[in-house]
Parts: C-alpha cells; sequence; structure tokens
C-alpha cells in the first residue's frame, strides 16, 4: 500500500516537474517583451554585452545557435554552442545567473525565475537539458545528472533521464 502512494506521488512530482520545464522552455523561446541585454549567435558568430550591472555572452560554432538574454538588466546569461548545438540562457532576475552549453546536435535550456537563483544546462549527443532555478535556487542539468539546491529548483537530462524538483521541504530526485 506504501508503495503505490509513493509511486502515485512520484507521478505527480514528474508531472509537475515536466509542466515546470515546459514553462521554462516557452518563457526561454517567448517573446514580445523588451530585451535588456541580449546576445545572439550563429554559425560560427560570438557577440557579448556588458554593462555596470548586467551581462550577456553568446557564442556559437559552426552549424550553431546560442541566445543569451539578461532581461533582469542586473544579471548574467551566458551560452555557448557547438557542433549543431542549440543553446538558451535566460536570465529574468536581478542577482541571477543562467548558463547554457550544447554540442553535438545537444539542446540546453537554462532558466531563473527568482532573485539569487542559479541555472546550469550543459547538453551533449542530440540531448536536451533543462534548468530552472526560481527563488535562491541553483538547477544544474547535464549528461551525468541533475542537482537542486536551495530555494525553488528544477532539472531534467534526456540522455541520463534524471529529473530532480526542489521547492521548500519538497524534493524529489530520480
Amino acid at each position: 500500500m506504501r508503495i503505490t502512494t509513493l509511486s502515485k506521488c512520484t507521478t505527480r512530482v514528474m508531472g509537475a516537474a515536466m509542466a515546470v520545464a515546459g514553462a521554462a522552455f516557452l518563457i526561454s523561446v517567448g517573446g514580445g517583451s523588451a530585451q535588456a541585454n541580449l546576445c545572439t549567435a550563429d554559425n560560427g558568430g560570438r557577440m557579448q554585452h556588458v554593462t555596470p550591472d548586467s551581462a550577456c555572452a553568446a557564442t556559437s560554432g559552426p552549424g550553431s545557435h546560442a541566445t543569451a538574454d539578461d532581461a533582469s538588466s542586473a544579471g548574467t546569461a551566458i551560452a555557448v554552442a557547438d557542433k549543431g548545438g542549440k543553446a538558451t540562457a535566460r536570465n529574468m532576475q536581478p542577482g541571477s545567473t543562467a548558463l547554457a552549453g550544447a554540442k553535438y546536435n545537444g539542446t540546453a535550456y537554462s532558466v531563473t525565475t527568482g532573485p539569487g537563483a542559479q541555472s546550469v544546462a550543459q547538453a551533449t549527443a542530440g540531448a536536451t537539458a533543462l534548468a530552472l532555478g526560481g527563488w535562491g535556487g541553483q538547477a544544474y542539468a547535464s549528461p551525468k545528472g541533475t542537482a537542486c539546491l536551495g530555494g525553488f529548483a528544477a532539472a531534467y537530462e534526456t540522455s541520463s533521464g534524471k529529473l530532480c524538483v526542489r521547492s521548500g521541504v519538497l524534493y524529489f530526485q530520480n
């Protein structure tokens, strides 16, 4: 009986985590608002923009695309893609950092939605990595696994199948 209850809880947490990851994806690729500090790079390009309080940097290798957006005007976003990779880093809150790296046709999405957050997504070999750092949270997604620390955080990586979600006292990791 207890195992069944745990299974239902695990299924719900995983469903919630996937919804969060989907929201992070939509936030990172969505548009419509003014971009405070936006850097994009395609097919071997490089762009960086630094102000006293904000920075973005995007670097791409051949056949790759990188987008870094510090929408908060008071944080950092860095994206690097190579060998067909697609990397998107979007910082939405002051004092937060989003880092994304992708290679070998991998796709990485790194988003911070709360102040004092950090998110790191690393993707390789056709996999997808999602990291979402909320209020005071740190989220890490890579082929080696995931980690969720601090306040709110969610991370998922497809090649390892690893997922984690943290929100206050709630914590799940497979």
